[in-house]
């Protein structure tokens, strides 16, 4: 999702995709079975406005979750839009004017605090307790679980390998350049700290000063990537030894050059369905967004893309392709990122930050 604010690139390996309504891409895309229409009395034709992220991401969204759900739902019309736009869903709110049904939103998007621009989930058509801990929340439930995690390039560390977050910042055990996501919440402060030798469930609020001395340890062998197309690159190349990249780019980036990943200890990135306020179809939003979370569509996804699912009753239905390689097979591995501190902070960081990397 290059478009979407900082961790949009994750998403589109593949470059930017025309969009297409779900019926117009049915193609040979077989709709999965367990899941239900809509309920008896919608037979006249209805209009469903899903936003998401363009490229690879969303046309696997499409064979897994639009088409499957327009099939099961003849008389429904599926439009899609992309990119997602946090401002643009805000502004539509606030014009009263409102085209989009259903969003995909990032991490720092859904919060209790965005409660103005958004309608709360409907849990009485979708099942709350399906979800894993931490992934329905009151305005937003959790599409798929995504990662960073550090990988590295299998001929530079012929010996022992890294294996953890500490090991990002030791020099002296695995020496090389290494990369990182120039953007303050991705979770560099976060590995600064656990590397650092604080708890992963003590690190908020975070101690930024600690924070920039241990990245200090490693500035002038950093190299920063603005997307996760570079992030690949850059590990592909040889340019650099190591990184913390999005697990996808770092699985992309296996297939042609000799890349390893760790799962040890990971950090937490996730999207999420939301359904902005004052959409008119918003009983039909909760029944997509059911539909698009279930086991059945949750394990299609996994056919396409190295993300795992959020339905814990697909966790083990998986398909084999990128089994072992989703962050969900190695869940208690994470370490969670609180977007709530960063939405709450990131005014006063950033700038730190931003002088940091020009000191």
């Amino acid at each position: 999702m290059e478009g979407r604010p900082k961790n949009a690139g994750r998403r589109t390996f593949l470059g930017k995709l025309a969009v297409v309504g779900a019926a117009g891409a049915a193609g040979t895309v077989v709709p999965v079975g367990a899941l239900m229409p809509l309920a008896a009395g919608a037979a006249e034709t209805q209009r469903l406005t899903i936003v998401s992220y363009g490229g690879d991401y969303q046309a696997s969204q499409n064979k897994a979750y639009f088409v499957p759900f327009g099939k099961l739902n003849p008389n429904l019309t599926i439009t899609q839009d992309s990119p997602e736009s946090d401002a643009k869903l805000k502004a539509m709110v606030t014009a009263g004017h409102v085209t989009w049904d259903v969003a995909i939103v990032a991490d720092n998007f859904g919060l209790d605090a965005d409660s103005q621009w958004l309608e709360p989930i409907d849990y009485s058509i979708i099942d709350k307790n399906s979800f894993l801990p931490g992934y329905a929340g009151k305005y937003r439930v959790g599409a798929d679980v995504e990662a960073t995690v550090l990988a590295y390039r299998k001929d530079r560390f012929k010996g022992a390998a890294p294996s953890k977050l500490a090991d990002f910042f030791d020099l002296k055990a695995f020496p090389g350049k290494r990369c990182a996501w120039k953007y303050a919440p991705s979770g560099i402060f976060e590995a600064a700290l656990i590397a650092d030798g604080v708890p992963a469930d003590k690190l908020y609020p975070l101690d930024i000063p600690r924070a920039f001395k241990k990245l200090s340890t490693i500035k002038e062998q950093l190299v920063w990537w603005d997307t996760g197309a570079q992030s690949e690159q850059l590990l592909t190349s040889g340019e650099v030894d190591l990184g913390l990249v999005w697990s996808g780019r770092a699985l992309h980036g296996a297939e042609t050059a000799p890349i390893a990943l760790t799962w040890n200890q990971w950090l937490t990135l996730s999207a999420y369905w939301v359904v902005p306020k004052g959409t008119k179809n918003k009983q039909l939003a909760m029944q997509a967004i059911k539909s698009f979370t279930s086991p059945q569509a949750q394990s299609e996804l996994t056919k396409y893309l190295p993300y795992g699912p959020t339905n814990k009753n697909a966790v083990n239905t998986v398909d084999p392709k990128y089994k072992g390689n989703l962050p969900t097979d190695h869940f208690d591995n994470r370490i969670v990122i609180n977007f709530e501190w960063w939405n709450e902070n990131l005014k006063a960081v950033d700038p730190q930050f931003q002088q940091w990397l020009l000191s």
